[in-house]
């Protein structure tokens, strides 16, 4: 048997445990409450504003296609395209069957012609300025002689 000033010892000791781990239980409580409920002033609270990105402006030389359309489907084997970029640009159509390189008009307004293969035709036109900027575009077009 545990002699008595032993015993008072182990309780005391036990007993301090259970009283610190039930303050600590208490203190968190209590800040965890404090947290939850205190209010914050409105002349505290930061105003964030988000703006939306805008992009950096590109140097690229402009370049658009008028006609025909991506995807577009056309039932004859010669293709007509026309499109805008600067007039001083040279122009470069490549496809898997042809490449031109021409000079749009003074009004930067271009149409080339050229012969497409029966089935989807990859088109690349790139646009080059004199100081070597380069803009391009590529679209598929689909020549059928099949009727829809």
């Amino acid at each position: 048997m545990i002699d008595p000033p032993k015993a008072m010892k182990l309780e005391k000791v036990i007993l301090s445990f259970i009283a610190i781990s039930i303050g600590l239980f208490v203190a968190g409580a209590a800040f965890f409450v404090y947290q939850i409920v205190r209010a914050i002033p409105q002349n505290k609270i930061p105003t964030i504003s988000i703006t939306n990105p805008t992009p950096t402006p590109s140097n690229a030389v402009q370049l658009s296609v008028d006609s025909p359309a991506d995807e577009s489907v056309i039932t004859s084997r010669s293709l007509t395209i026309t499109g805008k970029t600067v007039p001083d640009a040279t122009l470069e159509l490549t496809t898997a069957t042809d490449d031109q390189v021409v000079t749009p008009t003074s009004a930067g307004t271009y149409s080339l012609t050229t012969v497409l293969q029966s089935g989807e035709n990859l088109i690349t036109i790139t646009a080059i300025a004199p100081d070597g900027q380069e803009s391009q575009k590529t679209f598929t077009v689909t020549s059928s002689t099949e009727d829809f």
